[in-house]
C-alpha cells in the first residue's frame, strides 16, 4: 500500500471517528438532562456511535483474509495496538442482528424486555434479573452499554473507553493529514467564511 492509499484510508477513518465522537458527546448531553435521560434518541445515538466505530474497526481489522495486510499497515500508520478497544465490533453486530435476537426471544417466550438507562449497576442488577431480556441498557455512571448476542448472552461495551481511544486516534489522523498528505485536504467548514 502506497502513501496515496494510506492518505485516503486516513481521511475515511478521520470522518468516521469524528462522527462517532459527535454522537458520544450528544449521548453525554442527553444523559446529563433528566428530561432526555430516557429518550429513545439515546439509542439512536448509541447505534450511530457503535456503527461509526465499527466502520473504523473494519478498516483496521478487516474480516477478509486478503485485506488483513492493509489493516496491519493502517494500524501501524496510525499507531493502533492490536488489542485496542476500538477494534471489537460485537456490540454493533448484536444490535445489527436484531432479527436473531427477536427470534430467540419469541422462541424462549420472553414476556418482558428492558430498554432503559440506569444511573448505576445497582439499578441494572435490581431490574435485570438473569432471565430478563435486555434489548438495550446503558449504565450511565460507567458509560457501559449492555445488549445480548444471538445466544442470549449479555455483552457489555465500555463506551467511555472507546471514546477516549477515538479521541487519540482523531488527533493522530489530523496530524497525519496535515503533515504527510500528498493532497490538499479541504474541509467544508473552511468554506463557511469564504467570500468570492
Amino acid at each position: 500500500m502506497d502513501k496515496h492509499h494510506l492518505h485516503w484510508f486516513t481521511v475515511e477513518i478521520e470522518t468516521h471517528t469524528s462522527a462517532a465522537l459527535s454522537a458520544y458527546k450528544l449521548i453525554e448531553q442527553m444523559l446529563a438532562n433528566k428530561n432526555s435521560l430516557q429518550s429513545r434518541e439515546v439509542w439512536f445515538l448509541a447505534q450511530s456511535f457503535l456503527t461509526h466505530t465499527a466502520m473504523v474497526s473494519k478498516m483496521f481489522a478487516p474480516s477478509r483474509k486478503e485485506q488483513k495486510y492493509r489493516g496491519s499497515l493502517l494500524r501501524e500508520h496510525l499507531s493502533i495496538q492490536d488489542h485496542s478497544p476500538i477494534l471489537p465490533r460485537d456490540a454493533r453486530d448484536n444490535l445489527e442482528h436484531i432479527d436473531e435476537r427477536v427470534n430467540r426471544w419469541v422462541k424462549d417466550r420472553k414476556n418482558g424486555f428492558v430498554e432503559m438507562v440506569f444511573h448505576d449497576r445497582i439499578g441494572f442488577n435490581y431490574i435485570c434479573q438473569p432471565d430478563t431480556a435486555v434489548s438495550r441498557a446503558l449504565i450511565a455512571d460507567e458509560m457501559v452499554f449492555i445488549t445480548e448476542d444471538k445466544f442470549g448472552k449479555r455483552a457489555e461495551t465500555n463506551l467511555k473507553t472507546i471514546a477516549k481511544n477515538l479521541e487519540i486516534l482523531l488527533k493522530s489522523c489530523r496530524h497525519k493529514l496535515q503533515t504527510e498528505s500528498p493532497y490538499q485536504y479541504l474541509l467544508a467548514q473552511a468554506l463557511r467564511n469564504y467570500q468570492p
